[in-house]
Parts: C-alpha cells; structure tokens; sequence
C-alpha cells in the first residue's frame, strides 16, 4: 500500500423495509455528528428494532437511570433496568434504510 496507509473498505447495507419500519427506524436516527446510528428507542420497541436491523457489525448499548434496588455504574446499564438503547454500527459500515 501506498505510504503505509491501509485501505478500509466501506461497508454499505441496503434494508429494504416497508414505508412504516423505516418511518420508525428514522424517528430514531441520530444526528450525523453522533456515533451511534440509532439512539433513545424505547426498550418496548427492542425485539421489534433488533429484528429489523441487520446483525452484522452491530453493537447495542442500553441506556437509563439508577432506579430502587439497583444503583448502576457510571458507564453501564443492564438490560434488565434500561429505559431506551442505542444501535451502533461498525465505523466503516453504512446502513441504507430502503433500497440502492
């Protein structure tokens, strides 16, 4: 490779969705300026958005406060006591929301 630079090759994923899921999908969309892909989705919306979006290079964080019985540390929440999540993808993975 020229100048010791490693080339990364970009990742694009088409889910092609009817006009509903991707209405849903995009109420969520982060700010472009964010890392995540997806942010402050419900946790009742879990099972429906992880079958929709694709798996591959995925990440999920959850997200909430401290509530009775549990006190959280400072960078975590478990699943059990989160109140949304977020959906993060690898950096050099694009999801399309519809198709190319």
């Amino acid at each position: 490779m020229d100048g010791g630079q490693l080339l990364k090759m970009i990742k694009e994923i088409y889910a092609d969705y009817n006009k509903l899921d991707i209405a849903l999908l995009e109420s969520f969309r982060s700010p472009s300026s964010h890392e995540s892909m997806f942010k402050g989705i419900p946790m009742v919306l879990y099972r429906k958005v992880t079958r929709l979006l694709p798996m591959k290079d995925r990440r999920i964080r959850f997200r909430g406060k401290s509530k009775p019985g549990y006190l959280r540390p400072a960078m975590y929440v478990h699943k059990d006591f989160a109140d949304t999540f977020a959906v993060y993808y690898d950096n050099n993975t694009i999801l399309h929301l519809g198709r190319p």
